[in-house]
């Protein structure tokens, strides 16, 4: 029972991340054919996964590279708080808000790629 719970989760997971994938690309304003060639693929291997084909995991990292994204691997045990780290734009907790407050994590990598 326990191993279904598990692959049960893992399939709900890898749903979340193909969807999240295929609003990456239209944001970006990319067809799937343009995604197939950014990451060298084909076009119906896009379209396979985005129906919900099991993709294999090195397809899912080069599509990810393709949108300028990168896959980070955080702990079970960390998992809420990288989320919320995230989710607070990058601000760590007990920093004081307002205009005197330091720049956040984000605020200073926003700036380095800028410059």
């Amino acid at each position: 029972m326990l191993s279904l719970i598990i692959m049960n989760e893992v399939k709900h997971n890898l749903i979340s991340l193909i969807e999240e994938l295929e609003a990456l690309r239209t944001q970006a304003g990319m067809t799937q054919a343009d995604l197939a060639n950014a990451a060298g693929v084909s076009r119906m291997t896009v379209s396979r996964i985005e129906a919900g084909y099991d993709p294999r995991l090195s397809t899912l990292y080069e599509l990810i590279r393709a949108l300028d994204m990168d896959v980070l691997l955080v702990p079970k045990a960390l998992r809420q708080e990288v989320k919320g780290f995230i989710q607070s734009g990058g601000r760590v907790l007990g920093q004081a808000p307002g205009i005197d407050a330091p720049k956040s994590v984000v605020e200073l990598l926003a700036e380095t790629a800028r410059t």
